[in-house]
């Protein structure tokens, strides 16, 4: 039997009918910038999908040039987690021109604890690389000198974001809202649990004086109480000068120093330069931002505690 046609005064409200039905929903696509950022989504995603990571291994979140293919991926993404102005003033300027979708600054989320850069003698000292004197300390400032960017070493701040990415998630794919929320809910979970061990691996380092490769440890110290004394190099990992090394060599051992550490992806020499002629042990390599590590869910943990058995290794002396 030939079908009828639609009479012409039911096509303008059939075509405005099939207009506003949405569209059936996807899972998006997802860029991370750094492996602690791309950990954190991946675990709130889930079965349900995989993040990108933007950087690559060993590259610096500090300075960055993307190449023609990481800059398609940010242009493509539906979504774009970063993690701070603050810590990649490169990635604002990528996110601004290129990022078509939505984007996540993880350092702007309501709940985000931010802290000033630590300072006193040993890390302001011989500095002549930057001044960081001149912070205002403003903590809900927005300028790249407010607050100290490492924002992931505090756990608390790693919770909060696992709700801010679920959120956006469930906002841009709401039938899978829900799953986004109990990702979340049972990563928070195990960021507890993660806390908890950490704490015990760094129980026996009590008090020792610690010097680190650059000032980015201040969340991680006040989070397990350590004693961190001051940093080889400036604010963003910058080489230190001759000022800073002979300041630092003068006064470690009255602070009482009893551990210095590099960094993976730093040269290691200004380290040995600082710790030559005192009796301060050489840690491992610390890599407070999982640049090392193997990017996937996992990585946020590992990050964490290896920074903690790092230390706790090198104060037993082991």
């Amino acid at each position: 039997m030939k079908a009828l046609p639609m009479p012409r005064s039911l096509l303008p409200a059939t075509l405005t009918l099939l207009t506003a039905m949405p569209a059936l929903a996807e899972v998006p696509t997802v860029v991370a910038d750094l492996p602690v950022a791309q950990s954190l989504t991946a675990q709130v995603m889930g079965e349900l999908g995989t993040p990108d990571l933007l950087l690559d291994r060993s590259a610096d979140p500090h300075h960055a040039q993307l190449r023609p293919s990481q800059a398609r991926a940010v242009a493509n993404a539906d979504l774009v987690i970063w993690t701070s102005a603050a810590l990649s003033p490169w990635m604002a300027e990528v996110v601004d021109s290129l990022a078509e979708g939505a984007t996540l600054e993880l350092a702007t989320v309501d709940g985000t604890r931010h802290a000033p850069f630590a300072d006193g003698a040993m890390f302001e000292a011989g500095d002549d690389d930057h001044d960081h004197d001149d912070h205002d300390h403003d903590h809900d400032s927005d300028t790249a000198d407010a607050y100290d960017p490492h924002l992931w070493l505090e756990p608390a701040n790693a919770a909060v974001w696992l709700d801010a990415i679920a959120g956006q998630l469930a906002a841009m794919d709401p039938e899978h809202a829900e799953t986004y929320a109990e990702n979340a809910r049972a990563a928070a979970a195990q960021l507890e649990g993660l806390r908890a061990e950490i704490g015990q691996i760094l129980q026996p380092v009590g008090d020792a004086g610690l010097i680190m490769h650059h000032n980015a440890y201040g969340y991680f110290a006040r989070a397990f109480g350590l004693n961190v004394l001051g940093t080889v190099t400036g604010g963003d990992a910058a080489d230190p000068g001759a000022a800073r090394i002979a300041a630092l060599r003068h006064d470690l051992q009255d602070a009482g120093a009893v551990c210095i550490f590099p960094e993976g992806n730093h040269p290691s020499g200004f380290v040995a330069l600082v710790a030559e002629g005192t009796d301060m042990r050489i840690g491992a390599p610390l890599d407070p931002a999982g640049m090392l590590g193997e990017p996937g869910p996992d990585l946020y943990a590992q990050t964490m505690r290896g920074l903690a058995q790092v230390i706790a290794d090198c104060v037993a002396g082991d």
